[in-house]
C-alpha cells in the first residue's frame, strides 16, 4: 500500500536528513511519526523509522560512555581477499569452529553462550583467490531493535559482499534460521534477490535527479520519481534502479535503502544429528536459499566444498592480464560477473581506459583465440586479455 503522506510529514522528514547532530536528528523523528497517518501503508515506514531512532539513542549514550572511559571495541574490519563474507548466526550454532576449520584464524571455540563478542576474521584459500570470512557475534531475537550489540552485529553484515548463516541442526535449526532472517529483513538486509532495489545518492549540488537504469520502473515513469522525490524536498540525487521497480518501493527505499546480499545457509553438527527430517526442515524454512549440511569438525574437504559454494554464490570473475610475448599474469583481478572490458581497463588504470584501442581476449568468452575485440566486450571466469593503447 502506498503511504501517503501529508506534505507536512514530507517536510518534517526533508529536516530530519539535513541535520547530523543525532540528538536534533532524534526529536525531529520524533516530530515525523507523530504527522504520519496510522495505516498498513505506513507500517513498515514507522517501524524503519523507530529502529533508525533506537539505534540514534544507543549512538549518543554510547558516545557519553566512551566520552567517561575511553574508546569501546571497533566492529569494522576492513575488507581484504576476493569478497568479505559475515558468518552471522544464533548463539553456540559454530560459527567459530567453522572459521577455524576452513580458514587461518586461531579463533578461540567456546562451548558457553556469546563466546564471540568482537568479529573474528581469516581466509578462505580457494584455488588462486582467498575468501575473507568474518565471524560476527551472535544475532538474538531484537538484535535489529539493538539487543545485544546488535546495531553493530547487522551493521557487519550489511556492509559485506555475501553472508554465510550458521544454524545448529541440535537446536531448532529452522527456527533458528527463522529468527536470524527476520532480524536481517528488519535491517533492510534481503538475503534473497528482490524482483526490484533503488539506492538514492543525495547530493549537496545542482538541481537535477539523474538515473542509473540496471533495470525498469513499473507503472510510473522517471517523471512520477522525479515529483515523488521533489515532495520530499530531494532535488539533486543519484538514482540506481534495479530490477523492476515499483513507485512503493522508489518511496520506501527514501527511509533507507535495503541491500541484497547473497547468503548461503550453513547446518551444522550433521555428524551429530541422524535424521533427514531435520535438515529438510531447515531447507524448507531457507527456501529459495541453498542449505549446506556439514560438520565443521568432521566433513571432508570443507574448504574446497564452501570456497567453492562461494565462488559461485558471489558470481566472481577471474581475469588475467597478459603483456605482449610473455606469459598471463598468475594473480587474477577479481570482479563480478558482467565485467566489461572498459571495466577491466578503468580497474587497472585510467590510462588504459582513456587511450584504449583495442583488447585481444583468450579464454572461455572469446570466439577464437587472439580474438580482438572493444571496450564492450563481456569477460568471463578465466579469460586472459592483452590491452592496447
Amino acid at each position: 500500500m502506498p503511504a501517503n503522506l501529508p506534505a507536512e510529514a514530507k517536510a518534517k522528514w526533508h529536516e530530519v536528513t539535513l541535520t547530523r547532530n543525532p540528538e536534533e536528528r532524534l526529536r525531529l523523528m520524533g516530530e515525523f511519526l507523530s504527522l504520519v497517518p496510522k495505516h498498513k501503508g505506513t507500517d513498515r515506514m514507522c517501524a524503519q523509522v523507530k529502529r533508525q531512532m533506537a539505534q540514534l539513542r544507543q549512538q549518543i549514550e554510547e558516545r557519553k560512555k566512551a566520552a567517561k572511559r575511553g574508546r569501546a571495541p571497533s566492529y569494522f574490519i576492513e575488507k581484504a581477499g576476493a569478497a568479505q563474507v559475515a558468518v552471522v548466526g544464533p548463539t553456540n550454532a559454530g560459527r567459530s569452529s567453522l572459521l577455524r576449520a576452513v580458514t587461518n584464524s586461531t579463533v578461540e571455540v567456546g562451548s558457553w553462550p556469546f563466546a564471540t563478542r568482537v568479529p573474528t576474521p581469516g581466509m578462505l584459500s580457494y584455488e588462486d583467490i582467498q575468501f575473507q570470512l568474518v565471524e560476527a557475534p551472535p544475532i538474538v531475537e531484537g538484535s535489529s531493535d539493538g539487543r545485544a550489540d546488535g546495531f553493530q552485529v547487522l551493521s557487519l553484515a550489511r556492509n559485506a559482499d555475501g553472508i554465510i548463516i550458521v544454524v545448529d541442526l541440535k537446536e531448532d535449526p529452522a527456527g533458528g534460521y527463522m529468527m536470524v532472517a527476520e532480524e536481517l529483513e528488519k535491517s533492510r538486509i534481503l538475503t534473497a534477490e528482490p524482483e526490484g532495489e533503488v539506492e538514492i545518492t543525495k547530493r549537496g549540488h545542482g538541481s537535477d535527479i539523474q538515473f542509473i537504469w540496471d533495470g525498469s520502473l513499473v507503472d510510473c515513469t522517471p517523471e512520477d520519481v522525479v515529483k515523488l522525490l521533489r515532495e520530499y524536498k530531494i532535488r539533486s540525487a543519484l538514482v540506481r534502479v534495479r530490477g523492476r521497480v515499483t513507485l512503493d518501493i522508489m518511496e520506501d527505499s527514501i527511509f533507507g535503502n535495503a541491500v541484497y546480499k547473497p547468503t548461503l545457509v550453513v547446518a551444522n553438527k550433521a555428524d551429530i544429528v541422524a535424521g533427514e527430517e531435520i535438515i529438510e526442515s531447515v531447507q524448507e524454512a531457507a527456501k529459495p536459499l541453498e542449505t549446506l549440511a556439514i560438520s565443521a569438525e568432521k566433513t571432508q574437504g570443507l574448504t574446497e566444498l564452501l570456497g567453492s559454494k562461494l565462488f559461485d554464490l558471489l558470481g566472481i570473475v577471474r581475469v588475467y592480464t597478459k603483456q605482449p610475448g610473455k606469459e598471463p599474469s598468475r594473480e587474477p583481478i577479481v570482479a563480478k560477473m558482467g565485467l566489461t572490458v572498459g571495466e577491466l581497463a578503468k580497474m587497472i588504470h585510467s590510462d588504459f581506459y582513456e587511450r584504449f584501442k583495442y583488447a585481444r581476449i583468450w579464454g572461455p568468452s572469446a570466439k577464437f583465440e587472439s580474438e580482438r575485440v572493444g571496450l564492450d566486450h563481456l569477460l568471463a571466469d578465466g579469460d586472459v586479455a592483452q590491452l592496447h593503447t
